[in-house]
């Protein structure tokens, strides 16, 4: 009995020095630009097989009795940052705890997956949501001198990369194409002014394999709008400006991911002006924005969008070198008065919201599958004078169009 009872103890003591030597490393891993967590992260020390990956939240841990002992490198890696090495002594028995590990954005690699850079007056205002055939609404940039001066230089009012307008290019929300079927384009003003929420942009350049779709000669670009990809925080802006608009005032709230996973995202915004830079544009604009997210677990995701963007907008038109001339360049021949009230002959009106349903399914490591159910209604309106005779009477049993009149333009050339 006494020589059992001694062998259990000796094994005991055994087992708990052998505890007591096992080494630890274990850290967390964060975006050192948005404070963001960084998941999916490969971490190993070099020259060893032994290593793992950052889980949801960003933390790690490896532990073993047999890590090599002394001064080690530790390797965090990522696709789109900057590879890290970090110098570390291990030594049995001992916790090394790494928290944080900041990581830095690779702008040499995403130079070449750079999106959307502005979007010039022309692309909100033209008849078909930025459809005129000498503006490009995807301007891009990559390590090619001639793009770089294109995009940042010309920028995108007065260039076409490779003679291709928008209709060329795709533009997503949570994976779903928002080009008009009717034209192609995309319809800028139906998500304009949610900028707080359009941050996370995912680009392709031309027709290079895309996540989302088959790609246009012109890129993708894939907004992700969904709440778990919003981190924890409030916001509230105004802005002043002196071309489209006077000012906008912008709130958010994004509530990150609660302990039950759900995520909920809210922004409202509103921009108005009573006239620009140009003579007569008026801006009357708001916008608003809902998600809700509920993380089923960590391969299935469910996630509602809706948004609403109601503007009205006074437009102005090309003017020749003779009228700019007379008149400066920020004439517009569009607008005039009223029984004593400025008004523009043409008007846009957008209202046109948008739902959609999103589900992230992640069948493994390699393959997952994103479900989507879009719907859009509304309208998209434009005025302007009539005076072509477009009104068909009967005056004394014939026929006739009346309506019809000189141009009333005041710069028109006749």
């Amino acid at each position: 009995m006494r020589k059992v009872l001694f062998t259990l103890v000796v094994v005991y003591i055994s087992t708990t020095i052998l505890q007591a030597q096992e080494a630890v490393i274990k850290g967390r891993v964060v975006d050192s630009h948005s404070s963001e967590i960084v998941s999916n992260v490969q971490v190993h020390i070099l020259s060893s097989d032994f290593e793992t990956q950052s889980d949801d939240k960003g933390l790690f841990e490896i532990s073993s009795t047999s890590f090599p002992q002394g001064e080690q490198v530790l390797v965090i890696s990522k696709t789109n940052y900057i590879t890290q090495s970090i110098l570390i002594t291990i030594q049995n028995g001992k916790t090394i705890n790494l928290d944080p590990i900041l990581l830095d954005i690779d702008f040499t690699e995403l130079e070449s997956q750079i999106g959307i850079i502005n979007l010039s007056d022309n692309e909100l205002d033209g008849d078909f949501g930025g459809a005129a055939t000498n503006v490009s609404g995807l301007l891009h940039a990559s390590k090619d001198v001639f793009l770089n001066a294109a995009a940042y230089d010309f920028s995108a009012t007065f260039f076409r990369p490779r003679g291709l307008d928008n209709a060329y290019g795709k533009v997503l929300i949570n994976g779903i194409e928002m080009n008009k079927q009717f034209n192609g384009r995309p319809q800028w003003g139906d998500w304009g002014g949610l900028n707080d929420v359009q941050r996370n942009r995912e680009f392709t350049m031309g027709l290079k394999a895309n996540d989302h779709t088959f790609g246009g000669l012109a890129g993708t670009t894939n907004m992700v709008m969904r709440a778990s990809k919003y981190r924890k925080s409030g916001r509230v802006s105004f802005a002043a400006a002196n071309r489209s608009y006077k000012g906008r005032i912008m709130a958010s709230y994004h509530s990150g991911i609660s302990k039950k996973g759900w995520a909920y995202s809210f922004l409202a915004s509103r921009r108005f002006g009573k006239e620009g830079y140009i003579d007569g544009t008026l801006y009357d604009a708001n916008s608003f924005f809902a998600s809700i997210e509920k993380v089923i677990n960590s391969n299935h995701s469910l996630n509602f969008t809706a948004f609403y963007t109601p503007n009205r907008r006074g437009r102005s038109t090309a003017i020749t070198q003779e009228v700019k001339g007379l008149k400066g360049i920020r004439y517009n021949p569009n607008w005039g008065y009223q029984n004593g009230d400025l008004r523009n002959s043409r008007i846009r009106n957008i209202k046109e919201p948008v739902f959609m349903l999103n589900h992230y399914w992640k069948i493994n490591e390699t393959t997952s599958l994103n479900s989507n159910i879009g719907y859009q209604t509304g309208s998209i309106g434009n005025t302007r004078v009539d005076y072509g005779g477009t009104r068909l009477v009967i005056v004394d049993g014939q026929e006739t169009y009346i309506g019809g009149a000189r141009n009333p333009a005041p710069n028109y050339y006749q």
